[in-house]
């Protein structure tokens, strides 16, 4: 089988960046005439196809996709370098490119200010990753008719496009697990209030207490930030409590992650006394020790499936339209084990 030629190809061959490629194949200003004819006569050669997406590019184009999201919390996380990692293999060959924009910034929740980008043409579409349920420049973007895929949050207006995980089948099953080992004290750390996710995840949580006839205090249920600080101060107050609990149910694996380092500052054994499951399955989960017994969500092919979209649409001269849930399943480890006679009659813990 012969391997079709690609950008790196042609760069390799002519000595260019593949950012240069690029934008020499794409028509695109800011190469020059020389450059241009050196990697035109290297496509030629290496019999390179130009990618449909690319054909379909015209002059009024920027070609550059924007990646929307907000910075706080979500720069530097393994969650959002999957993201990306889907993302630039769905649009690899596609000849354009990626530029970051804070959802959190003035300019982007300011509506003439944000119009006003998107008039000037900075970018073709977005991809919006993660946003507030709350936040007020999906509906600038909706009136503006900006092409765009959220992603990694389901949205409850139908006009807006999304790719998400099945939430509440995850937390459901980590929950049914826990039940399975034994385990009737579960408590549930949450996330953030305006996230669709956050809230589903709850639900899904409460859904399962009410089927199983579990009765738990109010105090069982914390409200979190998907932070570790937040999921340290939470488990904290969860095992300070008379009767506190043997499991807890994280709705992510950074919460998780703290809700765990306060039960080794506070003594208490993982799994022997405290089971802990996460949500999200990151590559710490299984670096951790004990390693973190979690919910694995496709987060790079949710990219990949969320960028081909939007490509497609952009092809198309059209909005992107539907709405995809991922599958999920759940990861066991080492966090999470059977539910201990001893664990029904524990005192509070105590400060080391």
């Amino acid at each position: 089988m012969i391997r079709r030629a690609t950008m790196n190809d042609i760069a390799r061959l002519c000595g260019f960046s593949k950012m240069t490629v690029s934008r020499a194949l794409a028509g695109r200003p800011g190469v020059r005439p020389e450059a241009r004819r050196i990697i035109a006569a290297a496509a030629t050669k290496l019999r390179y196809e130009v990618s449909w997406v690319a054909q379909s590019l015209n002059n009024n184009r920027s070609g550059v996709v924007g990646v929307a999201t907000p910075w706080d919390g979500l720069i530097g996380s393994n969650f959002l370098a999957e993201i990306f990692r889907g993302f630039s293999r769905a649009m690899d060959e596609s000849a354009l490119e990626l530029a970051l924009f804070n959802t959190e910034s003035e300019s982007f929740n300011h509506g003439s200010k944000l119009a006003k980008l998107y008039r000037q043409r900075k970018v073709d579409g977005l991809l919006v990753v993660a946003p507030h349920s709350d936040d007020a420049f999906l509906k600038t973007l909706r009136r503006l008719h900006v092409p765009l895929v959220v992603v990694g949050e389901g949205l409850p207006d139908a006009s807006i496009c999304w790719i998400a995980c099945d939430d509440s089948k995850g937390i459901t099953f980590v929950s049914q697990y826990l039940f399975s080992l034994g385990h009737r004290k579960i408590a549930f750390i949450g996330g953030p209030e305006n996230l669709n996710s956050a809230a589903r995840r709850r639900k899904a949580f409460v859904d399962f207490v009410r089927a199983k006839a579990l009765r738990l205090p109010p105090a069982y249920f914390q409200t979190g930030d998907y932070t570790i600080k937040g999921g340290r101060e939470a488990a904290r107050r969860l095992l300070k409590l008379s009767d506190r609990p043997t499991a807890i149910v994280a709705a992510n694996d950074i919460t998780a992650f703290g809700a765990m380092e306060s039960a080794r500052q506070l003594g208490i054994s993982i799994p022997d006394e405290l089971s802990i499951t996460g949500f999200d399955d990151l590559p710490e989960a299984s670096e951790r020790y004990p390693s973190l017994t979690t919910v694995h969500q496709p987060v790079r092919e949710m990219g990949k499936k969320s960028a081909k979209l939007l490509l497609t649409a952009l092809a198309e001269n059209k909005l992107p339209k539907g709405h995809t849930k991922m599958p999920v399943s759940l990861v066991v480890r080492e966090s999470t084990g059977p539910c201990r006679k001893v664990n029904r009659t524990m005192r509070p813990a105590r400060e080391p």
